[in-house]
C-alpha cells in the first residue's frame, strides 16, 4: 500500500520520493472516476490534447497535501479560464472519506479517485504530496516534491 511506504526521518516525515521517472517524458495515460459526479470518468489523453494539466497526487491524511489546497483553489480560479486544467488525484482512499473531507475543505478543482494506487504507481510515486505538470500534448515538464514555483513560466511555454 502506497501510504505505508513513507520514510520517517527524525521526528518528521519525508513527504514523498519519486522513483526513476524523469521530466521530458510522455505522461502515462489513465482513466479515473471523478469524486463528483460519481458516474463520470476522465481520460488524461483527452484533456492534454487541448490544454496543459497540473496533476496533484494527494490524500486527506497528508498535511502537506491539504496545505496546498488554498493555493490550488487560487490557481484554478486564476488559470483555468486561461487553459490550465488542475486534476487532484486522490491515492487509495475510500470515496466516503474524501467526500466528507471535501465538505469541510472545499476544492474548486476536480478530484479523481485512484482507489487502488495504479495510477500513482505508473507515475513512480512512493509517497505524497506530488505534482506533475504536463504540457499540451502530454510531455512531463515538471515533476516535483510539491507545487511548481514557476507556474507562470510553465504556462507561458504552452
Amino acid at each position: 500500500m502506497l501510504s505505508s511506504l513513507g520514510l520517517i526521518v527524525g521526528i518528521g516525515v519525508v513527504p514523498f520520493i519519486f522513483s526513476q521517472r524523469k521530466a521530458s517524458a510522455t505522461a502515462p495515460n489513465f482513466t479515473l472516476n471523478f469524486l463528483i459526479p460519481q458516474d463520470r470518468a476522465i481520460t488524461l489523453s483527452d484533456i492534454v490534447k487541448e490544454r496543459p494539466v497540473l496533476l496533484v497526487f494527494w490524500a486527506t491524511w497528508c498535511p502537506s497535501c491539504t496545505a496546498e489546497i488554498p493555493t490550488l483553489n487560487t490557481w484554478y480560479e486564476k488559470y483555468h479560464s486561461q487553459g490550465l486544467e488542475i486534476l487532484a488525484v486522490n491515492v487509495q482512499e475510500p470515496r466516503k472519506r474524501i467526500t466528507e473531507f471535501v465538505k469541510k475543505t472545499p476544492m474548486n478543482y476536480p478530484s479523481l479517485l485512484d482507489e487502488n494506487g495504479e495510477v500513482a504507481a505508473r507515475y513512480g510515486l512512493v509517497g505524497l504530496p506530488a505534482a506533475v505538470f504536463l504540457a499540451r500534448g502530454g510531455e512531463i515538464i515538471y515533476y516535483g516534491f510539491g507545487l511548481p514555483d514557476n507556474l507562470d513560466q510553465l504556462l507561458a511555454k504552452n
